[in-house]
């Protein structure tokens, strides 16, 4: 089963991580041992897309190496914005691309346990939508804006039922082609669903399965990364005393010194804990830390 195409959403500034996201956007932040944007690379290879598109502002080459070492280097495209545009200006933007089959539209800030590709894009055939949305429970913590839809799991109509957008969507080319006619630049459901709706485009949401993961929360951003379990990048350097406990996701290049010690904590691409301990924190990529203090 094949889509035409995916676009993954990435040129957000990514203000709630900082200072994190001042070096690196926060699709490259880890979650075992790949990224946030490999790993969803990876579950999308199931529906074979033809083409692949990520929009960037900040580290574009780097988000285009992420997706190319997934799927072929000739398919993958880099779309840079100078500024981030809002989703609903950069469907737009991209109408002339999405011009022909489904396309999948994923924001890169958050990691799905469970994502069914396959089993979206049954959904969204076996419906007949134009525009599919992922939708699942909300996390047990945090305030986040519902999704309406009613009875009949439509959204875009207005409806009693809420539910959360889990960042992925299906869409047929007059979505995109609607966003481009409208010249939309208020926000994907409270500006361009309610338009397409309107116009008698079939709006629906299909219910994940399992746990979706804020990244783009600094206050909880730890404990989802630790929940992809330990991992160590074989290009880390670990002197032979050092102690680790709980649990650790340990990044490419990353130096830990003799007799340090590490507990529940994140060390970003090019860190390092030169002596001391690293408890329950996240130590920023190519950072350096020496008895608690950044150096």
């Amino acid at each position: 089963m094949k889509i035409e195409g995916v676009l993954f959403l990435a040129a957000g500034y990514g203000r709630r991580n900082e200072p994190l996201t001042l070096i690196r956007p926060k699709a490259l932040l880890p979650f075992g041992n790949t990224s946030v944007l490999g790993r969803l690379a990876g579950q999308i290879r199931p529906v074979c897309p033809r083409r692949i598109r990520i929009n960037a502002s900040r580290c574009p080459e780097a988000l285009l190496n992420e997706i190319s070492s997934v799927w072929p280097e000739e398919i993958c495209e880099l779309y840079f914005e100078e500024r981030p545009l809002g989703v609903s200006a950069t469907l737009a933007r991209h109408a002339s691309i999405m011009d022909t089959g489904i396309w999948m539209v994923v924001n890169t800030d958050m990691v799905i346990e469970d994502f069914n590709a396959l089993g979206l894009v049954e959904h969204h055939r076996k419906t007949g939508s134009t525009w599919t949305a992922l939708t699942g429970d909300f996390p047990p913590d945090g305030s986040y804006s519902p999704l309406l839809m009613n009875e009949d799991m439509k959204f875009g109509c207005g409806g009693m039922q809420k539910t959360h957008y889990w960042g992925v969507s299906l869409m047929e080319p007059s979505i995109p082609a609607a966003a481009a006619k409208i010249q939309a630049s208020g926000g994907m459901f409270s500006e361009l669903a309610s338009r397409v709706a309107a116009d008698g485009s079939r709006l629906t949401a299909c219910r994940g399965n399992g746990r979706w993961l804020d990244m783009g929360r600094i206050d909880i951003l730890r404990r989802n990364i630790l929940s992809g379990g330990s991992f160590i990048h074989p290009t880390a350097c670990i002197s032979s005393d050092v102690s680790l406990r709980g649990v650790w996701n340990i990044g490419r290049g990353c130096i830990l010194g003799s007799g340090t010690f590490l507990r529940d904590s994140v060390m970003l691409d090019g860190s390092s804990l030169e002596s001391g301990t690293l408890e329950e924190s996240i130590l920023p990529w190519f950072c350096s830390s020496r008895d608690g203090e950044f150096v």
